[in-house]
């Protein structure tokens, strides 16, 4: 168990911005994952973000109450960034971990990641995320059998968006890292893509113990139906960021290549599924890629042929059942379609579907291993 110090090695934030949340789970976790760890080294803080923090200590057993800072920042913003941001703020810790109200942390995590992060210098520790649903993660989709001192690009971290793990708080102040208070969605992307960009050493920690994703968090704001733009704004906003201009083009289109395969496209089905495709939201779509494509060079060169299909049919003339067939034929892997680029220079590329996919199926294998295993370091 941790205890409260001043200065912990470890901060674990979790914010909360109802008083629906499972926050009591989310904190008997966070105490359970610095388990092994010498007493002060952790400490749990969680931000009220729209709460009290009289709202917050009632969610709260007794017990945990007196194990946990709870920290009030600005009512402000629809997503976790503002108390993301204000944690990262004000932290005295070397390190931080994120946790979302919804999800937990298995027991040791911390302790473990702590451990990796001392022993190797990392500025990011990646850990294991699996699901309490059948849903499966093998993001990030590194090269095989590699583990440690990842490469962005090589080891294509882009495809692990989100801001869990462990981070050194004085390498991210040091890239201006923040989470994105002005989208509606993926406001973890900034904070991630400026690790990614600056960051001396990044580690990973396959294999439990990791964080787990719930089932029961089905109200996340970044499943909500949004608009075209807003779905993407996060990755597009990122040109304002003070480090962006210097991370290299290889890192920008391999990142936007992520975007387009796994937000972009599926977004566009969702419109088309829920009813809220139209010729306004078709002329949307098209600026939108066109805007996505500019993004870093030759962008396009690496999607597939089936992929170029689907961004021709955004006009407001193109017939809805068109659109979802080209949508469901870039997602048949095993069609030359779904594999081939235009150009077959590109084929072989790093972020082309056939490696992309090639390297997702190793990596399916080592998920499925390690759930299995429980593999540590």
């Amino acid at each position: 168990m941790t205890e409260r110090s001043d200065q912990p090695l470890v901060d674990i934030v979790i914010p909360v911005h109802s008083t629906t949340r499972p926050l009591g789970r989310a904190v008997a976790s966070a105490l359970r994952a610095s388990t092994g760890a010498a007493p002060g080294q952790c400490r749990v803080t969680v931000v009220a973000h729209h709460l009290t923090a009289a709202q917050v200590a009632g969610m709260l057993s007794e017990t945990q109450r007196a194990l946990v800072n709870i920290l009030e920042c600005e009512d402000k913003g629809v997503t976790a960034a503002v108390p993301r941001n204000e944690a990262l703020r004000g932290t005295s810790a070397r390190y931080v971990s994120f946790l979302d109200s919804d999800d937990t942390l298995d027991p040791g995590a911390v302790t473990r990641w702590l451990g990796i992060a001392e022993r190797r210098g990392s500025d990011l520790v990646m850990p294991f995320q699996h699901h309490e649903n059948p849903r499966v993660d093998i993001t990030p989709i590194v090269r095989p059998l590699r583990r440690s001192d990842l490469d962005p690009v090589k080891d294509r971290l882009g495809y692990r968006s989100t801001a869990f793990g462990l981070v050194r708080v004085d390498a991210a102040r040091q890239m201006g890292a923040r989470f994105d208070e002005s989208v509606r969605t993926g406001e973890d992307q900034s904070f991630v893509m400026a690790l990614y960009a600056g960051s001396r050493r990044i580690d990973s920690a396959p294999g439990t113990p990791g964080y787990l994703v719930h089932a029961d968090a089905d109200a996340r704001v970044s499943r909500q139906s949004l608009p075209i733009r807003d779905e993407v704004a996060a990755a597009l906003d990122l040109i304002r960021e003070p480090w962006f201009a210097g991370a290299p083009d290889e890192l920008k289109r391999s990142y936007i290549l992520k975007y387009i395969r796994v937000n972009f496209f599926p977004a566009l089905e969702h419109a088309v599924r829920s009813g809220t495709w139209d010729a306004n939201y078709a002329r949307s779509a098209n600026a939108v890629f066109e805007e996505l494509t500019q993004y870093a060079p030759h962008v396009t060169d690496q999607l597939s042929r089936a992929d170029l299909r689907v961004a021709r049919l955004l006009s407001p003339g193109a017939g809805e059942r068109e659109l979802l067939a080209a949508l469901a034929e870039r997602r048949r892997y095993t069609t030359p379609g779904a594999l081939r680029t235009e150009r077959w220079t590109r084929v072989l590329g790093r972020q082309a579907p056939l490696r992309v996919v090639a390297a997702s199926a190793v990596q399916m294998l080592r998920y499925r291993w390690a759930l299995a295993a429980g593999s540590r370091n």
